[in-house]
């Protein structure tokens, strides 16, 4: 028992370790690591159709080309009416974020003011003064107040438009190349897939061969299951964000929708982040109807308690199977030690390590597969050196 123990917690304690190391590896070369991720998430949702296509008669290599081709001109004919659009979003970019800042500082005052209607407790008492005095500075700080954030905001905006305007465009100049290597990696996926898995099989020793096949399985399946789970996920969210945003009166609800859906891929951070850039849209947008930013905040909270409950138990929950704290701490450890792509792929990275370190564990601690792992050397020791004395 206390065996038993001491090797899960090593397994564990290199499961950690691994996991942690490839962060760090994985962040150096994000650049190659982005199109790899991508692409095993095309293959996953493009293996189904390689499939349907070979049991119509069709071979391997002609059905992937196929698929492949398909999968790169509607890429190809959504970038060109996405192009348009990004193109105006670029040029309207700093009068756009200085619009929603300003839009959010008003948002915050006017909580701010009401907060201090309804619980004068939380406004700090000011020293009294002359009755004149007092009207004086009364004025003076509503107009500070209400004049300084929005200056303030809108210096601080103007000065990160023009400092870092031009490094994002470098930034998404420099990410394009490796855009374009998606459906290049992908064919190779779905055409040598097969292929590669065959290749790695065949340098397993005999004594492992039925545990390492489980542990190819295992990671495939929990690899697929999890992408394929966030895809369901960030669907549902989604339909359900955009139905409720298209009921409350929105302009292009489900872009929107889609774009939070896709941003709460960033655990915690990217569903805030979310949540907060469509109510700024929705308050710059509609100016004069007050209550549409909270109704949209009462809207994120019914679409979080429905992942929380329904929609993720559903999907993510089905794929890896881990207790919820150590999900927790290995969220805050990914983005302590590789920052926001540490977030975004700690999940994946962990359910990998985590099913390799435990058949690994298995693989290590069992001494029957051992023994004949040990016999099996033998063997082929005494086969090599036996015609080494045979008679002259």
């Amino acid at each position: 028992m206390n065996r038993t123990l001491a090797s899960g917690f090593i397994v564990w304690l290199g499961i950690i370790v691994t996991t942690c190391l490839l962060l760090v590896l994985f962040q150096t070369v994000l650049w190659l690591v982005l199109p790899l991720l991508i692409s095993m998430v095309a293959y996953y949702l493009l293996s189904p159709l390689v499939k349907v296509a070979m049991a119509r008669g069709i071979t391997r290599s002609r059905a992937v080309l196929i698929v492949t081709l398909v999968m790169t001109v509607l890429l190809v004919l959504f970038g060109f009416s996405v192009a348009p659009k990004i193109s105006a979003a670029t040029r309207d970019f700093p009068e756009r974020v200085e619009g929603y800042v300003k839009t959010g500082t008003g948002l915050v005052n006017k909580a701010r003011q009401t907060l201090s209607k309804r619980f004068p407790l939380l406004v700090h008492p000011a020293p009294p003064a002359a009755p004149q005095q007092q009207l004086g500075a009364v004025s003076l700080a509503t107009a500070t107040v209400a004049a300084a954030p929005e200056d303030a905001a809108s210096s601080q905006v103007s000065d990160f438009t023009n400092k870092y305007s031009g490094g994002i465009m470098l930034e998404l100049a420099h990410w394009a190349p490796s855009i374009a290597l998606i459906p290049y990696i992908t064919y190779f996926f779905l055409l040598d897939g097969p292929r590669f898995k065959r290749f790695l099989v065949q340098a397993i020793p005999n004594a492992f061969f039925e545990k390492t096949l489980y542990l190819f399985y295992r990671v495939e399946d929990q690899v697929r299951r999890y992408f394929q789970g966030l895809l369901a996920l960030t669907a549902l969210d989604a339909f359900c964000l955009g139905a409720g945003l298209w009921f409350l009166g929105l302009n292009t609800p489900f872009f929107w929708a889609a774009v939070a859906a896709v941003m709460a891929w960033l655990p915690y951070l990217g569903s805030i982040g979310g949540g907060l850039l469509v109510v700024l849209v929705a308050a710059s947008d509609f100016p004069g109807r007050p209550w549409l930013p909270y109704e949209v905040i009462g809207l994120f909270i019914a679409v979080r308690l429905l992942d929380d409950f329904v929609f993720m138990p559903l999907t993510i929950g089905r794929s890896l199977h881990m207790h919820p704290l150590i999900t927790v701490l290995m969220i805050l450890l990914g983005g302590a030690v590789a920052g926001i792509p540490g977030l975004l792929l700690v999940m994946p990275v962990l359910g990998v390590v985590m099913v390799t370190g435990q058949i690994i564990g298995e693989l290590m601690t069992d001494e029957r597969i051992l023994a004949r792992h040990r016999h099996a050397k033998e063997l082929r020791r005494r086969r090599a050196r036996a015609d080494l004395y045979a008679e002259g």
